[in-house]
């Protein structure tokens, strides 16, 4: 029982992250577009995420995106950074959202529901790396 209280914490600590997407500054303007819905999102890709680092990398690519809803209508906030040359793309992104999947309409990044988790796929190649709830 007392090892199950750790757990319960930890799941409410993170529960209450991917909520706290909604409250970000960069959130409380009118999205400047709107993502493209084939079927509307899974929940599990609402709020805000980023890519865990993936260790295979020396200076790996950085991801974040809030999924959010605005006036009924899905927008995603994307940030990206080079992880090479640092150069940064942040701002309201096209995106088509198709029930567990969320595709980019920048680059070839695709967030993908898997397990009960969310995971970025980059251009189609078979390593997925798991998103972490901000």
């Amino acid at each position: 029982m007392s090892r199950l209280i750790p757990l319960f914490l930890v799941g409410l600590l993170l529960a209450g992250c991917a909520g706290k997407g909604t409250q970000r500054p960069e959130l409380a303007g009118t999205p400047t577009v709107y993502a493209e819905v084939i079927s509307p999102p899974s929940p599990l890709l609402v709020g805000c995420f980023m890519r865990s680092r993936p260790s295979e990398y020396t200076r790996p690519n950085s991801y974040h995106y809030c999924l959010v809803e605005k006036q009924g209508k899905w927008a995603v906030y994307y940030d990206w950074r080079d992880g090479k040359s640092g150069e940064e793309h942040k701002g309201w992104s096209a995106f088509t959202v198709d029930g567990d999947k969320l595709i980019s309409g920048s680059d070839p990044s695709r967030y993908v529901v898997k397990d009960g988790a969310v995971w970025h796929n980059y251009g189609g190649r078979e390593t997925l790396h798991r998103m972490l709830p901000e």
